[in-house]
């Protein structure tokens, strides 16, 4: 091959390399999200506070509130985000409910391939007035996809009080979700323990 000829294949081929570099840069992240057992954070959550969380997320579990104090907890109760809603004439601040993250209610149960770590939003008497579950590891994604996402299933918990039942399927009020029946079972057991600690800490 001519030498000239010869710069020119090496050029088109690096050409080629820094191209393809790029390309597999821009999309990692694109990548890495559909890897089976990947880590699912849900969207806005990326700028999170270490349990997950964001402001986005709080007020969307506790509808009404604009304004969250630190979390919290003493004398041994459950850590909890108060929510608080702001008077928009005397700003005056009300307390109106509590967010709290099932992860600090132990032990959180195990899903399939690990905790389900679940938001949940609840008003002065105990009910359930939110819920997104913010943080999982699940190999069952490769298959059925982020199936916590699916239309109903969290809302199902919404109107919810510490009473009663949160078991699955045919002797139970939560419906569940085929295939994933551990998973659910766990999700629904960390919701369970956690509303019940809540409402005996801070309502009862």
């Amino acid at each position: 091959m001519f030498p000239l000829a010869q710069k020119s294949v090496r050029k088109s081929c690096l050409g080629l390399a820094l191209l393809s570099a790029v390309v597999l840069f821009d999309r990692g992240s694109e990548f890495a999200s559909n890897l089976p057992g990947n880590t699912i954070l849900y969207a806005g959550v990326h700028a999170a506070s270490s349990d997950h969380t964001t402001q986005a997320l709080l007020k969307q579990v506790v509808p009404g509130a604009d304004f969250f104090a630190e979390k919290a907890g003493e004398d041994g109760k459950v850590p909890v985000y108060r929510a608080y809603r702001t008077d928009a004439t005397s700003g005056e601040q009300t307390l109106i409910g509590y967010a709290v993250v099932t992860s600090d209610v132990l032990p959180e149960p195990s899903g399939y391939s690990g905790p389900i770590d679940t938001l949940i939003g609840m008003d002065l008497e105990g009910t359930i007035v939110g819920l997104k579950v913010i943080y999982y590891k699940e190999s069952h994604r490769y298959t059925l996809g982020d199936f916590f996402e699916w239309d109903g299933y969290e809302e199902q918990f919404i109107g919810k009080v510490p009473s009663d039942k949160f078991r699955l399927h045919r002797d139970g009020d939560i419906s569940g979700i085929a295939r994933a029946t551990i998973s659910t079972k766990a999700m629904t057991a960390g919701v369970r323990q956690t509303v019940r600690k809540v409402y005996t800490d801070y309502i009862e």
